[in-house]
């Protein structure tokens, strides 16, 4: 839900409280004495003394406190206590922008009057007009004959805005904070499409106001039609509630919740549901859920996520996320996200796995510190949510050390885990390390840092059988070390028509031995992705458990050529490899070192102002064969934009290997109207995993797409699903579509 959507057609009343003289609690006869002085300015004054009437001619000017009114003709009144302002007329307060009239009728003291042809521009681009506007005693404000919009207006009339709200009356109840509409029509290009006999909402000038938001409507073939009215609640100043029953064809109602509460020091975010029925499979393609879909009892079923964090001191702050759900297909099934769009939590997580976590976090100039306790809940109807670990605590410091400026930097690091199973085994850990580098310049413009790292780690940990009992413990402590040098030489050369630069680069690094007794059973994945980004850094494995040791010497090649002119032309590449020149193989085949020898490892770019490619492989040094190939391409210009992006993984150490073709097609039609096509093609299997195609209009107040989506996807019982989806904003009124 949409909770910017509140205010349905609230821009419409926003003229009545930005006026002067209507929102202005005006002076009373009794105060008068203490009113703001008043300055009038214009070409010709006359005087009529026996009628008791002043005229003001000629670029009329009234000024009094921060209030402007101008006009061709101000006549006052005095028997009749009236003044009326005529022709052009415009009034301004502070800044405000203006509001216009053809005439303006006020009484002395501001309270009461009525404005003819009244306009008004707003803010965000919205503009409202009237054909009277009276305010009533009291402050009661009301139009009569009103449109708004945010839209451009043709200045000769001939053509209509795209929309345009129209009410016979407008009320704005200043005792109550509310607005009122009569006989109010939503115009679609002139066409009236909408009209409701009544309608109210906040005033925009109130700082929150409980009330209806926007309604949602979805079609979906495993819950059919949903009709979705939200209903917001203003607590408090500090705290609000958003519920939101869900009505649907093809399931019992569900009534969605969204709590916020704010503190002093943070705040608190609530999204749950709950529902009372039995559980679905999902029906065969195209088709609807029936009667035998259901299987189970009627229960209530709901899901939560919650976060919050609070500031403890400067640069510290603790917090918790929840994230928990019935059933691992729950979210699927009611079409929610199984991630939280918004969290303040301190992990994330999306590979289909609910994480809850409590933690303390602070950070400084010179380091960094949290403590958590974090658990683990996979979406998976064939995982046993027993064996995820719960990891209580965690422990991950970093910091700077000062040592003189010529001496390098030097970082230390503490990172502690603990983590316990309900079923499968338990693993401790605590390690302590310290990263020295110094770079430096030598002569001949070679860029020449030494580093060196060390860690010492301590483990405990314990296996156990199919039933859960401990048949073995292990304790042990290791120390590691690794040193090294970077070399690089990047030669530069200027032209009138474009700069290069070619790098080569050389590390070499040395490192500790380990045995094999002093890696966990339970040891992190040994396998990783060689890429550019991972081959010139001393410790390649990312984690603790596994250490990469031995010498081994990274080499590659680097060019980059920059354009001048219009086009901008740009190319760079790279290539690479590793060599190990001693040490066992600790890590796994394929991505990484395999004997003396790693995979080939190249990159390529090429774009233009219009257009951009790249391409990233790697190549098998023994057979030649591509282990993985990325390519991109994305191309802007005239009323095409095309992006596509190829990715293979063939590497037989890989988790799996996939072949997929994603590609997206925008072309613009008008300056207005553009079609789009998406698709990502799993080309292993030869189906198509998300297609979505549609057009869209977009101007200066409306955004409309109307489009057809389908995902082959299938989670356990929840196959593909297809639908024709409607998203529109109407620019400051909010709209509806996708949540």
């Amino acid at each position: 839900m949409r909770i910017a959507s509140l205010l349905l057609s609230a821009a419409l009343a926003a003229p009545l409280a930005g006026a002067p003289v209507w929102a202005q609690d005006a002076p009373s006869s009794q105060g008068a004495a203490n009113a703001d002085p008043v300055y009038l300015e214009a070409d010709t004054l006359l005087e009529d003394g026996e009628a008791g009437v002043y005229t003001a001619l000629g670029s009329v000017r009234l000024v009094s406190g921060d209030r402007i009114i101008l006009a061709d003709e101000l006549i006052y009144d005095r028997a009749a206590g009236r003044i009326t302002a005529r022709g052009s007329v415009e009034v301004y307060e502070g800044s405000a922008p203006a509001q216009t009239a053809d005439e303006l009728v006020l009484d002395e003291s501001l309270e009461e009057g009525v404005a003819y042809g009244f306009a008004t521009l707003l803010e965000n681009n919205g503009k409202a007009a009237a054909a009277a506007a009276l305010r009533r005693p009291g402050g009661r404000i009301e139009l009569r004959d009103a449109y708004y919009t945010a839209c451009d207006l043709c200045e000769d009339g001939e053509r209509e805005p795209t929309w345009r709200l129209r009410a016979r009356e407008v009320v704005r109840d200043t005792e109550e904070d509310m607005i009122r509409y009569r006989d109010m029509t939503l115009e679609v290009a002139g066409v009236p499409v909408l009209y409701t006999p009544y309608f109210a909402h906040a005033d925009p000038a109130a700082n929150r106001k409980s009330g209806f938001l926007l309604p949602s409507v979805d079609v979906s073939n495993r819950l059919g039609l949903s009709y979705q009215q939200p209903y917001f609640w203003a607590i408090s100043p500090y705290q609000d509630l958003v519920v939101a029953p869900r009505l649907m064809t093809g399931a019992n109602p569900l009534v969605e919740l969204e709590w916020v509460r704010r503190f002093y020091s943070g705040q608190v975010n609530v999204e749950a549901s709950f529902t009372y029925e039995q559980e679905f499979r999902d029906p065969t393609p195209n088709d609807a859920i029936d009667d035998a879909d259901w299987v189970g009892d009627e229960e209530f079923r709901g899901h939560v996520f919650a976060d919050g964090r609070f500031q403890i001191a400067p640069g510290w702050s603790w917090g918790f996320g929840v994230q928990a759900a019935y059933d691992p297909l729950y979210l699927r099934r009611y079409d929610y996200s199984e991630q939280p769009e918004e969290t303040s939590a301190l992990f994330e997580f999306d590979q289909r796995t609910l994480i809850s976590q409590l933690y303390v976090a602070g950070r400084r100039e010179n380091y960094y510190v949290d403590l958590s306790t974090v658990g683990f809940a996979r979406l998976d109807e064939n995982v046993n949510n027993d064996t995820q670990p719960l990891v209580a605590p965690l422990l991950r410091f970093s910091g700077d050390i000062p040592i003189p400026r010529g001496l390098g930097d030097l970082d230390i690091g503490v990172n502690a885990v603990n983590l316990t199973r309900q079923d499968g085994d338990d693993y401790a850990r605590a390690s302590l390390s310290a990263d020295w580098s110094r770079p430096s310049i030598l002569p001949g413009g070679v860029r020449a840092e030494a580093f060196a790292l060390g860690r010492f780690d301590a483990y405990h940990f314990n296996e156990t059988d199919a039933f859960g009992v401990t048949i073995d413990e292990t304790t042990f402590t290791r120390a590691l070390g690794a040193a090294g040098l970077d070399l690089s030489l990047p030669f530069l050369r200027t032209g009138e028509l474009f700069d290069t630069v070619i790098g080569p680069r050389v590390l070499t690094v040395a490192a500790t031995g380990v045995d094999d007794d002093d890696i966990p059973l339970a040891a992190e994945s040994r396998a990783f992705d060689l890429d550019r980004s991972t081959l010139f850094r001393p410790d390649r494995t990312g984690g603790y458990d596994i250490w990469e040791d031995g010498v081994r010497v990274d080499a590659g090649l680097e060019a980059l050529i920059e354009g001048f002119g219009p086009y901008e032309a740009r190319f760079d590449a790279f290539v690479g490899r590793s060599f190990r020149l001693n040490g066992d193989d600790q890590l796994a085949a394929g991505p990484a070192v395999v004997q003396d020898e790693s995979d080939w490892v190249a990159e390529v770019g090429a774009g233009v102002t219009f257009a951009e490619f790249s391409a990233r492989t790697r190549i098998d040094s023994v057979t030649g064969e591509l282990n993985r190939l990325d390519l991109n391409a994305m191309v802007d210009m005239w009323r095409v934009g095309l992006a596509a992006t190829y990715t293979e993984v063939a590497d037989p150490a890989a988790p799996r290997a996939f072949e997929e073709l994603s590609i997206g097609l925008d072309l613009a039609i008008t300056d207005r109207i553009n079609v789009f096509y998406d698709q990502l093609r799993d080309i292993q299997a030869q189906e198509n995993r998300r297609v979505r195609a549609g057009f869209q209009y977009l101007d200066e107040c409306t955004d409309l797409r109307v489009y057809w989506e389908r995902e082959e996807t299938r989670i356990a019982d929840l196959g593909p699903s297809e639908a024709l989806k409607f998203e529109i904003v109407l620019f400051t009124l909010g709209g509806v579509g996708e949540d």
